[in-house]
């Protein structure tokens, strides 16, 4: 039977703790639970960045859960794991391609088909979500690779790194192309810059967009130099 309930501070901090054992093995920190009257969202995980060193650590973890939705207990369950797996990944330092990307999505149906819950997805990344988001201009020296099987692989490389991995991508395993460009999109922010043959897996629809811009690169002797001609971002995928 469909019973709908408004949750209560009691009742989220329960469903955190049961869940945090049950799915988490009791690894994720007690955030800060709140209640708003917010229409944009059912819950929202917010968090502040701090830099140590060239490492990003996410703290001050807060799950806010908005009351003005009608839901049952067992969809109110659902919200609280969903911003659950935002705070894995915000606390474990895992590098996905968007708030609701493929780290996230592969968690969320992981949890859907061993703990049979149904997580969904709705929306964009929250207004706490985009202000972690670094928007810093900077350059980088990328290696785009296609897989035999489709999949688009991105490593935003560490300059001093360059010659050394220039060649090393074509060897990854099941790589059939691979083309370097260079791009100052800060979309390339999230990803850690490789010293080793690393690849993040990405999807085209996803990357397209952020090659507007970017300029294919070429190896002449001990130099990386732009392609001289101008690369419309179709022609940046290898």
């Amino acid at each position: 039977m469909y019973t709908e309930m408004i949750p209560d501070i009691p009742f989220i901090r329960s469903t955190f703790l049961r869940f945090n054992d049950e799915i988490f093995n009791g690894d994720l920190p007690t955030p800060i639970f709140t209640l708003t009257k917010a229409r944009t969202f059912s819950g929202k995980m917010c968090y502040r960045i701090k830099r140590v060193g060239i490492i990003r650590k996410a703290f001050d973890f807060e799950m806010r859960i908005s009351t003005v939705f009608d839901f049952s207990q067992e969809e109110w369950e659902d919200v609280v794991i969903h911003e659950m797996i935002h705070l894995h990944i915000a606390h474990k330092g895992i590098t996905d391609t968007s708030s609701h990307g493929d780290a996230f999505r592969r968690i969320m149906a992981e949890i859907n088909r061993h703990h049979h819950r149904h997580i969904s997805i709705s929306g964009d990344a929250s207004d706490c979500e985009r202000k972690n988001v670094d928007n810093r201009i900077r350059a980088h020296y990328i290696c785009i690779a296609k897989f035999s099987d489709g999949r688009i692989g991105v490593a935003p490389v560490a300059k001093s790194r360059i010659f050394s991995l220039w060649e090393g991508f074509h060897n990854f395993e099941n790589v059939v192309s691979v083309k370097w460009i260079g791009s100052i999109d800060p979309w390339f922010n999230r990803f850690p810059r490789v010293q080793k043959l690393k690849l993040y897996l990405t999807d085209r629809e996803t990357l397209l967009p952020h090659l507007k811009g970017g300029v294919e690169l070429q190896r002449t002797a001990d130099r990386i130099v732009p392609v001289n001609r101008r690369s419309y971002p179709d022609e940046l995928l290898p």
